[in-house]
């Protein structure tokens, strides 16, 4: 296990489970909600943090929300936000939220006869659209912003698309990526350039 920052310590962790309520058998006595909220109390830095997790069939954690709260006298800063370790939080958060698979057993317990095998691929076709559908907003958004800064001259829309929507370049070339296979903005290559 890599060894910690000095400057990231999490005090406490506490897990809220979020409807569509399934579980997913982790191993042969374990089971992880497929949707729940880790809330996490951090000594360094010293903030709450609020994260929303999705567990697929796959059994991968997918973070669909983070929020960070401050005190007055340590506000959120760009400094405090480089401490966070998004990757640390989720395993601490499934470590968390993983139960008994008496509690599995007790759900599927109460599903109608035959929906059992069923609700599996529900909870997790839900979630992953949910997912789908905010990274088809995001790239919608990310076409607007590109169009307008080629419409405006800018020479470089992708950066404008990162400030605007205060996202990495990384991030803001995947949604550009998004919106072309969407149709939204022109294959590469085209005259309207990159």
């Amino acid at each position: 296990m890599p060894r910690l920052p000095k400057n990231f310590r999490i005090a406490w962790v506490s897990i809220d489970e979020l409807a569509p309520i399934g579980y997913l058998e982790t191993g042969p006595d374990t089971a992880v909600p497929t949707r729940f909220q880790a809330n996490f109390a951090l000594e360094e830095p010293d903030v709450a943090t609020t994260m929303e997790v999705f567990v697929g069939t796959d059994l991968r954690p997918v973070v669909l929300s983070v929020t960070v709260k401050g005190k007055a006298a340590a506000p959120v800063t760009t400094s405090v936000m480089r401490q966070i370790l998004v990757d640390q939080l989720v395993r601490a958060a499934v470590e968390k939220a993983t139960v008994p698979a008496s509690v599995r057993d007790e759900w599927l317990a109460t599903l109608p006869l035959g929906a059992q095998a069923v609700d599996r691929r529900e909870a997790s076709s839900t979630a992953d659209e949910r997912v789908r559908n905010q990274a088809d907003d995001d790239a919608r958004r990310a076409a607007r912003i590109y169009s307008d800064a080629v419409a405006a001259g800018n020479r470089a829309p992708a950066v404008a698309v990162a400030n605007v929507m205060n996202r990495s370049r990384t991030q803001a070339a995947r949604y550009i990526r998004r919106a072309r296979e969407l149709g939204l903005l022109p294959p590469l290559g085209s005259s309207e350039g990159a």
